[in-house]
């Protein structure tokens, strides 16, 4: 009996980190712009809300992991694209006024989700311990967004928000480290899988109203 091999698609790990990348910086840009328009900054405080978003956790990630340049840097083409959201941004969210709330929620989640899950397999690939691999992903999913809600004189949603956030990416990130140990997939897919858990996660405990214990001073 004779076995018919199955041809494997060979995957590029950079092209991989790449696409979902742009992926996860446009979803944290486009909350960037509404919480700008929100907060009625001006063109110029809107770019800056907006780039902070984007890049601010990946850039720490990157001084984190001594990776030189900015992934930004070398990928200029995002800056042109994260301006041209900005320029238009008068005008389109507008449109998009009365839905703002659950387009800020559903792109910080698509965020969330893939720069947690890139920031983790960046460290695997550095040969850094499973714990600070889970915590480069959970900061470079949640810095920008800190960024984002501090230049808009707003309480950081990490902070305020009582809906698992920072955690959900937490013990994502933990399920990418089992992914990767049991190798049943390759990296585009143990991504894929990550992602859409936190993501997913994220977006159901919050839609059910799930909360995590508060402090009580009283």
């Amino acid at each position: 009996m004779f076995s018919v091999p199955v041809p494997t698609i060979p995957i590029d790990v950079k092209t991989v980190f790449f696409s979902f990348e742009v992926i996860a910086t446009f979803a944290f840009a486009l909350s960037g712009l509404f919480v700008a328009r929100d907060n009625k900054l001006d063109a110029v405080g809107t770019f800056i809300a907006t780039f902070l978003a984007a890049f601010g956790g990946g850039t720490l990630r990157d001084i984190m992991l001594m990776q030189r340049p900015f992934y930004w840097v070398t990928q200029s083409e995002l800056l042109w694209g994260i301006l041209f959201m900005s320029v238009l941004s008068s005008l389109t969210l507008k449109v998009t006024r009365l839905l703002s709330n659950r387009i800020i929620m559903v792109a910080d989640a698509i965020g969330l989700g893939i720069f947690s899950a890139t920031g983790t397999h960046l460290a695997v690939l550095m040969g850094w311990p499973p714990m600070p691999c889970v915590m480069i992903g959970v900061i470079t999913a949640t810095f920008g967004g800190l960024l984002r809600d501090v230049v808009c004189n707003q309480k950081p949603m990490l902070m305020s928000d009582p809906s698992p956030y920072a955690s959900v990416a937490f013990v994502g990130n933990w399920l990418l480290l089992g992914l990767i140990h049991l190798n049943w997939m390759n990296t585009f897919w143990n991504i894929v899988v990550a992602a859409s858990v936190i993501a997913g996660g994220r977006l159901l405990l919050a839609f059910f109203g799930v909360k995590l214990p508060q402090l009580d001073g009283h």
